[in-house]
């Protein structure tokens, strides 16, 4: 094994180590409760925003309906007066439609107005049942983060130490070897650089279970080294 390729696998036990600690905390009870609250808050917000428009809508209908109810009721008063001031039956049978429509427009602005503010109320009650949840979510997502920072804290150290030892290395490393594990790190593969199974040409396997074809058999004898037909890990003979 050369030196170049020894330094890109001390890289990847490294790295293997801080995804090693990511997945433990991951893992952690509290970790996944955290998450689960955080969506329910989110869940809440998103209840209570939408409650809020549609009610805030409403209100802006109630507006405009209050205003034709109040102009409907004026143009009736003065029509009402005129209707008591004509002269003769004629004149006062004139009146009757445009009053009739009046009291009309006015039943209408006023179902209109009382429609929307019983649903102003029953959307209040769902906006008032968002702020609890949100505040019970809220309450428990903070007591949930005070213990993984606690953890976060502790693992500190030995994060810091890897993160660290990776960053002197990465000078020293290899480029076209960097770049290659990078590249299929990047798109889930880990660990990249694996060991052949198998103490004999005939019996050589991946990591990943599956017999190496005779192609990669014979590349893996040639150059050391071979990517995986099944998996993508580059397999290497040491």
């Amino acid at each position: 094994m050369t030196e170049k390729f020894a330094k890109i696998l001390e890289y990847q036990t490294l790295d293997m180590e801080l995804r090693r600690l990511s997945r433990e905390f991951n893992k952690l009870p509290e970790k996944k409760k955290l998450d689960v609250t955080r969506n329910k808050f989110n869940e809440a917000q998103s209840r209570l925003d939408t409650n809020a428009e549609e009610a805030e809508k409403l209100a802006s209908e109630i507006e405009r309906a209050y205003a034709e109810f109040k102009a409907a009721y004026e143009t009736l008063e003065k029509t009402e007066k005129e209707y008591g001031a004509a002269a003769t039956e004629e004149e006062r049978a004139a009146f009757l439609p445009k009053l009739e429509a009046l009291k009309s427009k006015l039943d209408s602005c006023k179902s209109r107005i009382n429609g929307r503010t019983e649903r102003i109320k029953q959307l209040t009650g769902v906006c008032m049942k968002a702020l609890t949840e949100k505040k019970t979510f809220k309450e428990e997502f903070d007591k949930l983060k005070v213990k993984l920072d606690a953890y976060r804290e502790e693992k500190l150290p030995e994060r810091k130490r890897l993160e660290e030892k990776m960053k002197a290395l990465e000078p020293t490393l290899d480029k076209s070897l960097y770049d290659m594990y990078i590249r299929y790190r990047n798109d889930g593969i880990a660990p990249v650089f694996v060991e052949v199974v198998g103490d004999s040409e005939k019996d050589y396997a991946c990591r990943c279970g599956m017999q190496l074809s005779q192609t990669n058999k014979s590349e893996l004898k040639n150059k050391t080294m071979c990517q995986c037909e099944t998996c993508r890990r580059i397999v290497y003979l040491k």
